[in-house]
């Protein structure tokens, strides 16, 4: 496969040049601007096809259009500033989307300000969940464009239900003393139609506050973070399989036949309506003789209603996570160092390949540096993980240990 995209964009801020009276008059500034991303795709008949057939659709071609409109205004001698935005957007597949956000920034003195906004967004599918087409071990994994996969949703039964049937029908045989047909029309039931369909843009509306302030005569900056987002029409990985007949009384038959059913893993949305919220907080000490002491800590929550269909994989991170670190540029004639510590909670990770527990961690890092200001020189000695011990970030990835370096910096004067 080969494959290569166009990208244009263009800002132009309206008030320095023909609405420069509007802005003197009312002090409303006024920011434009558009982008446009062509993917161009060569198939390799494998990962992507072109459903469509004939010389000229030798290419898949892929694009999104879009533009945005920019109001901010200064209230209250610049100690209240508004802003709002409205983006849209053209995907080729999707209709016309509109993103709107609206902040308010309030600063009551020079070294304390609070922030308010919410925002609304959509996440076109990606080129794979579009148009892939991967046959891997029997399974046909399949872009959600209606071009792609036109007629499976439509025809597809839930793999979860398929497998509850045929085994039920199975104990009903070599338990029950049912006859095969018999086992079949009895646990029918079981079977459930794909509730699926075609893959749409993801949708997320969030609401966040923040506060950034100065204290103890400027040495200490505080600031933090809280948030909550929720997503709709997340979009993600469904398993069905087709039966290979049209004939509804054939179907339950052909269902616990596995010779006579087409497996896949559609790209789709979930119907799960998910909440994500969280926090964040930081300080940042100046102490004496130069040395910097840091902290920060954040949390995140994933909360889901509870019509969950299991299909949010790829939505993984810890709880909590928390970074503490000590730095002095000049410990002693131009001798500097830093050393910081990250602990980060166990969690739940899920995907279409593993699922499993992350065990917590917590690693060291230490740096060396020493300035040789004549020559404008600087070296550099550090490690990350110091004292190497293993650890995982995700299931099915590697263990990461020790990453150590040295570095050489020269200035030019």
């Amino acid at each position: 496969m080969k494959a290569s995209f166009i990208q244009a964009e263009i800002q132009w801020n309206l008030t320095e040049t023909w609405l420069n009276q509007l802005k003197k008059k009312t002090g409303l500034e006024v920011l434009t601007g558009f982008d446009h991303r062509t993917y161009i795709v060569i198939p390799d008949g494998n990962y992507f096809i072109n459903p469509k057939q004939g010389k000229e659709y030798k290419k898949i071609v892929y694009s999104k259009t879009g533009g945005f409109l920019s109001l901010t205004k200064s209230l209250f001698t610049n100690k209240l500033k508004l802003g709002a935005i409205l983006r849209a957007d053209k995907n080729d597949y999707f209709n016309l989307l509109f993103n709107p956000r609206f902040t308010a920034v309030y600063s009551p003195v020079q070294k304390h300000n609070f922030r308010l906004g919410y925002q609304a967004g959509y996440r076109y599918p990606i080129l794979f969940e579009a148009y892939s087409n991967v046959n891997s071990g029997g399974v046909k994994r399949v872009g959600g464009l209606p071009v792609m996969s036109n007629g499976i949703f439509e025809n597809a039964w839930l793999q979860s239900s398929i497998t509850a049937f045929q085994s039920a029908v199975l104990n009903d045989i070599n338990t029950n003393g049912l006859t095969r047909n018999a086992a079949i029309e009895k646990n029918k039931s079981l079977l459930k139609k794909n509730p699926y369909s075609y893959i749409k843009p993801e949708h997320v509306s969030s609401f966040e506050a923040g506060y950034k302030g100065l204290f103890a005569k400027g040495k200490l900056f505080a600031e933090a973070d809280i948030y909550l987002s929720r997503y709709r029409s997340f979009i993600a990985q469904a398993n069905m399989n087709v039966p290979k007949t049209e004939l509804a009384d054939s179907i339950p038959y052909y269902l616990y036949d596995k010779n006579k059913q087409n497996p896949y893993r559609m790209w789709t949305n979930s119907q799960t309506l998910i909440d994500n919220y969280g926090l964040s907080a930081g300080l940042t000490w100046h102490l004496i003789k130069g040395y910097i002491a840091r902290a920060n800590t954040t949390f995140t929550k994933l909360s889901k209603s509870k019509n969950e269909d299991g299909l949010e994989d790829g939505f993984n991170t810890p709880n909590w996570i928390a970074n503490f670190s000590l730095s002095n540029a000049n410990i002693y004639k131009n001798l500097g160092a830093s050393v910081s510590y990250k602990w980060q909670n166990n969690y739940y990770w899920q995907s279409f390949l593993i699922n499993g527990n992350v065990p917590a961690f917590s690693t060291i890092d230490a740096q060396l540096s020493y300035t040789f200001q004549k020559q404008a020189i600087q070296l550099k000695v550090g490690g990350n993980n110091l004292f190497n011990h293993y650890y995982y970030s995700l299931l099915g990835g590697p263990q990461i240990g020790g990453f150590y370096y040295v570095t050489f910096y020269y200035g030019i004067k």
